[in-house]
């Protein structure tokens, strides 16, 4: 029971670690192209990050230890865990494209 409840409270870490990335890293860059700042930096790896805290983070959070999204030698994913990468890099393409378009249509390149 007390690994299910560490696995349930670093799933909600992730999250949070998640959130705070989506800030620092994309949000702010992003304000500072609406106030017109006239150079900006982020990095491409939070496109990734992300997504990946937000949906295993929430996966751990909801499932706790039963997700079974890797092989019980932990050297292959199993169909749910290659579902699970799917959607994070649909999230990544979707939250690149996203970003991308809101620089474009405020002047930046």
């Amino acid at each position: 029971m007390a690994r299910e409840i560490l696995v349930r409270l670093g799933g909600l870490a992730i999250v949070l670690i998640g959130f705070a990335c989506l800030y620092f890293f994309l949000l702010v860059p992003l304000q500072q192209v609406q106030a017109g700042v006239p150079e900006v930096h982020y990095e491409l790896k939070v496109f990734a990050l992300v997504p990946l805290c937000f949906v295993f983070g929430a996966i751990f959070l909801v499932f706790g230890d039963g997700f079974d999204y890797r092989t019980p030698d932990h050297q292959n994913l199993t169909a749910k865990g290659w579902i699970a990468f799917a959607v994070v890099a649909v999230l990544t393409g979707l939250g690149w494209w996203w970003f991308d378009s809101q620089f474009a249509a405020l002047g930046y390149v």
